[in-house]
């Protein structure tokens, strides 16, 4: 039986950079297509609005355009880590959490108020991992390496990681905000890490005029909210967390990689690439195809949701007491 399409793993710092977002849209565009399955999505501040706009993005993708969610059926429990202080909440967190509409309500619903609300991080990540078939499920990172690294000490996850994921793909961003964990994960990840170029993120930037153009469906979209709130208008933005969404589940004909080597940090804010012996490799820009590039993230970013129905139960199995003994068949393992 063929294998479904890959499953993605999906973990950032939403609120510090623009592009998690708009990766995050990307990803539920290549979902929509049947090109990706969002398996889970967690972030990785101390952060009940980084949470929220993540539960916010999965209700649109899961819902109706028009902000009246009645859908869950995509919406999956969104793990937050608890490591280190809660920071502030950002302009354009701010900008999709509290906008309303003309009644008076928000717009965008979510159910995330108090940290019971969310997920625990590290068995968000652990079960996503073992729900997926062997080598068919990749783990993207946008931001810091907080909960990829707190994932590694768990018994038996390295193992698990082994095979289950054949990569990790890491569009760094702050990486300052965790050096320690940065130095784990490189350390001891056990899958290839590809690796976002500065360059390739700088290289292909995302137009505002796009919000225009290409979003023009819906008056209410979190990422385009997002997207106006985050800097002065207009502005293009960098495009590494994308780049890093779309090579997980397209690896071929859009970027080059680099030959093997070893990355290790630098700095607190700086990775160093050595090539030779190893299981890293840069992504980087091919010039050749920038275009193509952009086109397929306008297209999969701006992408309407595809509503799928959720499973119901049946109502018409027979009661235990009305099922002969010898009908009764032991139960099948749950598939992968």
């Amino acid at each position: 039986m063929a294998k479904p399409p890959v499953g993605v793993i999906f973990d950032a710092d939403l609120g510090n950079s623009i592009d998690a977002p708009l990766a995050l849209a990307l990803l539920y565009g290549l979902d929509g297509k049947n090109e990706a399955r969002v398996v889970s999505t967690s972030v990785s501040k101390h952060s009940l609005a980084s949470a929220a706009l993540a539960e916010v993005i999965a209700r649109f993708y899961a819902g109706t355009v028009n902000a009246d969610f009645g859908s869950a059926s995509r919406s999956l429990p969104v793990g937050m880590s608890i490591a280190g202080k809660s920071p502030e909440s950002t302009p354009f967190l701010n900008a999709v959490l509290d906008r309303k509409n003309p009644e008076g309500k928000p717009v965008y619903n979510h159910g995330i108020v108090q940290l019971n609300d969310t997920a625990d991080v590290l068995a968000v990540i652990r079960n996503a991992f073992t729900s997926q078939q062997d080598q068919n499920c990749v783990a993207v990172l946008a931001g810091p390496a907080t909960n990829f690294a707190a994932v590694l000490a768990l018994p038996g996850a390295k193992a698990l990681i082994a095979q289950k994921v054949r990569a990790l793909v890491w569009a760094p961003g702050r990486l300052g905000l965790d050096p320690a964990a940065a130095q784990k994960l490189l350390a001891e990840w056990p899958s290839p890490i590809v690796v976002v170029s500065p360059e390739l993120g700088d290289g292909i930037r995302f137009p505002a005029a796009a919000l225009d153009s290409q979003f023009n469906w819906t008056e209410t979209h979190p990422v385009v909210d997002a997207y106006r709130a985050a800097a002065p208008m207009p502005y293009d933005a960098p495009t590494g967390a994308l780049a890093a969404v779309l090579y997980a589940a397209k690896p071929e004909g859009f970027f080059t990689l680099s030959p093997a080597g070893t990355f290790s940090l630098a700095s607190q804010s700086t990775l160093a690439f050595k090539p030779g012996p190893g299981t890293h490799h840069l992504l980087q820009l091919d010039p050749a195809q920038k275009s193509k590039v952009l086109e397929t993230y306008l297209a999969l970013a701006s992408a309407k949701p595809v509503v799928r129905q959720p499973r119901r139960r049946r109502t018409d199995v027979a009661k235990p007491d009305a099922v002969k003994p010898d009908a009764v068949k032991p139960a099948e393992p749950p598939k992968p």
